[in-house]
């Protein structure tokens, strides 16, 4: 294979995998994700990224070693009431729809989890392709100056 098919052939396959990932097929299922937010304490909602309530929602509050404080169920508009004076370390909510969220009292989230899936990806796409291109120059560079 020569050097243009090699180039033609990487990029092909790069134009496949990032078509296939941004022009998705009518088989393609999209989802949200689940969100739970502490209002205030004694108050949690739970709501999915568009915005949108998750009214069937069943929330569990866990202490620091794991045993679960309170269960129970969301009202019609995503909120679940809970005593304050429970020590609340993490708060889980299912809806049983295949949709969970957890919140970590002292854990705040990264700026990586705020990056879309899809940039992700693509990034680290690009960047093992970036890394197998330098290194395939690098070996034509080399053999070229050992034929000379």
């Amino acid at each position: 294979m020569n050097k243009m098919n090699k180039i033609l052939f990487v990029v092909l396959c790069f134009g496949l995998v990032s078509s296939a990932l941004i022009y998705p097929n009518s088989n393609t299922v999209f989802a949200h994700r689940m969100i739970v937010e502490t209002v205030e304490d004694g108050l949690i909602h739970v709501r999915y990224d568009d915005g949108t309530d998750a009214p069937l929602a069943v929330v569990s509050i866990y202490d620091e070693d794991g045993k679960q404080l309170v269960e129970g169920e969301v009202d019609e508009d995503g909120y679940f009431y809970y005593d304050e004076e429970i020590d609340v370390h993490r708060i889980v909510a299912d809806d049983g729809m295949g949709h969970r969220a957890s919140s970590v009292s002292e854990e705040e989230e990264s700026i990586v989890e705020k990056i879309p899936l899809f940039i992700r990806a693509l990034l680290g796409v690009s960047v093992l392709l970036f890394i197998a291109s330098t290194f395939y120059f690098r070996s034509n560079k080399k053999r070229s100056e050992e034929l000379s």
